[in-house]
């Protein structure tokens, strides 16, 4: 009987203590589900992933606790046990999901009736601290031709503001995402700290400059001629032509390098008899030598 007793204290001991571990961790996964159950609109996002967090540390340590109670406890003991537990663990697991469907709701519907960051009055929502100047900011949906434009007046207004944490800033350069650029960084977490690998993944995509010289290339390379003779169509076409080419001298090209390829494919996009004008205003200009840089035709 002695012996009985001196090989079963240990085992009793321990499930003592796993018990009260358990005990403490239960009374804390309660509170942080009573505080993510009142969450609402007005909640910043900070604090429901503060809360999501550790209750899902908290949750993790609970299956952790339990399975090693279950395995020193009797048949009976066990089935009682398990019920109880179970109940816990799917309300945590429902609270969890609660603060990521609000943090997604926040996310996708917040930043998009800010559309233009138009923050100028204090908001009951995660910018409420973030006092910016009232902005423009235009969705990005991949265009690599605009993304240099989308970048800058982001960075001057939100990505170096020091006013504004870096959570914000994350949650605000996602929520002007769209189509692929939104897709390509779907999959990050919305936090502090990969708020510098979703920036490196977007502007190696799109910020790329020799991808965008040769977007810029390839349009004018495969540019047709205008859809008609009139004013507004051929002023079209000559304005964006003219886009083209500012866009290239801004990247630091120097666009008369690229004059035999693309002067005839800019001439072409243009009625014969204005293109033989050209030629001829262009030779007297150059003391009758043939000349096709680009700088020429503007």
């Amino acid at each position: 009987m002695a012996d009985d007793d001196h090989t079963s204290s240990p085992t009793v001991e321990k499930l003592k203590k796993l018990k009260r571990k358990r005990t403490t961790q239960r009374a804390h996964a309660t509170r942080f589900m009573s505080v993510i159950n009142a969450f609402d609109d007005s909640t910043n996002i900070e604090e429901i992933e503060h809360y999501r967090d550790h209750l899902q540390e908290i949750l993790q340590n609970l299956i952790t606790l339990n399975e090693s109670i279950h395995d020193l406890l009797e048949d009976e003991e066990y089935a009682v046990d398990a019920e109880k537990c179970e109940e816990l663990v799917d309300s945590a697991k429902r609270a969890v999901r609660k603060a990521d469907v609000i943090i997604k709701v926040k996310l996708e519907a917040a930043p998009r009736a800010k559309s233009k960051l138009q923050i100028t009055h204090p908001q009951p929502t995660l910018i409420q601290e973030i006092k910016l100047p009232t902005i423009k900011l235009e969705p990005c949906a991949g265009n690599i031709e605009t993304w240099s434009r989308f970048w800058e007046q982001f960075e001057s207004s939100v990505d170096k503001n020091q006013s504004v944490s870096t959570i914000n800033k994350h949650v605000f350069l996602r929520g002007y995402l769209e189509g692929e650029p939104k897709r390509l960084v779907d999959g990050i977490a919305v936090t502090e700290g990969t708020y510098e690998q979703t920036k490196k993944i977007l502007q190696a995509r799109y910020g790329n400059k020799n991808r965008i010289i040769q977007a810029h290339l390839d349009y004018s390379e495969d540019m047709g001629p205008a859809q008609s003779d009139s004013p507004d169509a051929l002023n079209s076409t000559y304005v964006e032509c003219h886009r083209r080419i500012q866009a290239l001298k801004a990247l630091g090209e120097n666009i008369d390098v690229y004059g035999r390829v693309l002067a005839p494919k800019l001439l072409g996009a243009f009625p014969a008899d204005i293109c033989q004008r050209w030629l001829i205003h262009a030779e007297g200009r150059n003391s009758g030598k043939q000349h096709y840089a680009i700088n020429g035709i503007y």
